[in-house]
């Protein structure tokens, strides 16, 4: 049914993509810490003797408090590392200060050492950095440091990445940018790009038109739990575009979304039951 308007959990004259700019990403600060982590790994090319814990006995001190609990100990021993120019310290460090975890919450710090991390290449840093200009609005700068982060293969930030190439911010817009900076974070396994990714084949914008791909790519953000792709998935499997027609498929693909508080999901899910036998 090529003519059938695939539903959105917004109105259907607005495109998918333009939505509250909160729908950039930002990663807060994790409840445990590595000194051997795959997020410690994405640090940047310089001062790399800094960078290792083992040269810097105040990051280990640091993370041992911090796992813890004993965050005031860990923020002086974050502190005191991330002097020493120690990359992961200071971007854990403006965590730190933007929770007010372990001291006084405090934008101003929280900035200074964000930025001191992202200047050492840290990809955390340069795309949280990005989304502190892109809340200010400043999306040329936003854009810039996104970039930076998505280059070191950071499948969140290539997702912000491809969200600002769809809507126009800090760049010219450009559907088949978006795709390719989704499709990166997509085959990381990154359950928004996914969906964002099957959005755009759905209608055909910046790749071919294909309602199998689409419900390739939906199936896959479904499968991880991303609720607006279980949504979209039922409603395909409803009207037979890219899958087959399938009631039970659909039911239950809209009772996932449902069950994670999807609102249109749950609408829908109450108008089945009432027609249901």
């Amino acid at each position: 049914m090529p003519g059938t308007a695939l539903h959105s959990s917004t109105a259907r004259s607005v495109p998918m993509e333009d939505r509250s700019k909160a729908e950039l990403l930002h990663i807060p600060i994790r409840a445990g810490l590595s000194l051997h982590s795959t997020r410690s790994s994405i640090i940047g090319r310089g001062r790399r003797e800094a960078a290792s814990a083992a040269s810097n006995p105040y990051y280990q001190q640091a993370v041992t408090d911090y796992n813890a609990g004993n965050f005031t100990e860990a923020a002086a021993s974050f502190r005191l590392s991330a002097e020493q120019g120690h990359a992961e310290s200071q971007y854990l460090l403006s965590m730190m200060y933007d929770a007010g975890q372990g001291l006084p919450q405090d934008d101003t710090q929280a900035s200074y050492w964000e930025r001191k991390a992202a200047d050492q290449g840290h990809a955390y840093a340069q795309a949280n950095l990005s989304f502190r200009y892109y809340t200010a609005n400043d999306f040329a700068e936003a854009f810039a440091w996104c970039q930076r982060a998505a280059h070191s293969q950071l499948a969140w930030a290539q997702y912000n990445l491809g969200l600002m190439c769809r809507k126009g911010e800090g760049v010219a817009q450009n559907n088949t940018e978006a795709a390719h900076w989704y499709r990166l974070a997509a085959t990381q396994n990154f359950p928004e790009a996914q969906q964002k990714l099957a959005d755009l084949y759905y209608f055909g914008q910046g790749v071919p038109l294909s309602y199998a791909t689409a419900a390739a790519w939906y199936r896959k953000a479904a499968d991880l739990g991303n609720a607006e792709a279980q949504f979209q998935l039922g409603h395909l499997y409803a009207i037979g575009q890219g899958v087959e027609h399938d009631y039970v498929q659909s039911r239950y693909w809209i009772r996932q979304a449902a069950l994670l508080g999807h609102e249109q999901a749950v609408r829908e899910l109450k108008r089945r039951e009432y027609r249901d036998p």
